[in-house]
């Protein structure tokens, strides 16, 4: 049993190197090489990509998951708001490769209803989380508004808006952070 989660981590290891590398969409043979296995060890692991793509976004998430630590809601919200988008920057740059892939078969797939569309919704929440207990006084303060205020913080400081400053913009992370920043000190008014 050990030896087969070793194999699994080693598998999750190759797939999280390959897409850090570079590679956009491994094969299934090429993470197979990478971790120096036969590719029906992976199916045997995994049953398919898929679960190889569960296995190492869990993976990478859990490894980056400390940066996104508590921020006390308390003193300036624009001093909370630059740590709370340090953070993201951090967690950002290390899990958009592999995002990327995550979401391009989500997508693809056109399936909700996956492990990999769970993990990709379990991770939104927890950065909602973090986000609504950071900026809870600010958030409660707008009444009747504060379900639209946090909708609209969310999306401003997510990953897709991460994406868009990056990919689209092409910003550095240091200039996507301080847009991201300046957006949201903006929402809070």
């Amino acid at each position: 049993m050990a030896r087969g989660q070793q194999t699994r981590r080693l598998l999750a290891e190759a797939l999280v190197g390959l897409v850090d590398s570079g590679t956009a969409a491994p094969t299934t043979r090429q993470v197979a090489t990478r971790a120096g296995v036969s590719v029906r060890v992976v199916f045997h692991h995994f049953h398919g990509t898929e679960g190889l793509v569960v296995a190492a976004l869990s993976l990478q998430s859990e490894r980056h998951r400390g940066v996104l630590f508590a921020i006390p809601p308390r003193g300036p919200p624009d001093l909370r708001i630059r740590a709370l988008c340090r953070q993201r920057r951090l967690y950002f740059e290390e899990l958009t490769p592999l995002y990327r892939l995550a979401r391009a078969r989500v997508h693809a797939r056109g399936d909700v209803g996956t492990g990999l569309a769970e993990l990709l919704a379990e991770d939104r929440a927890r950065l909602r989380r973090q986000l609504t207990r950071t900026l809870a006084p600010e958030v409660e303060a707008r009444g009747v508004h504060s379900g639209e205020l946090l909708d609209a913080l969310v999306q401003a400081t997510g990953w897709d808006a991460w994406r868009a400053l990056r990919d689209v913009r092409l910003l550095s992370p240091a200039a996507a952070e301080r847009a991201m920043a300046f957006t949201a000190e903006r929402l809070l008014g």
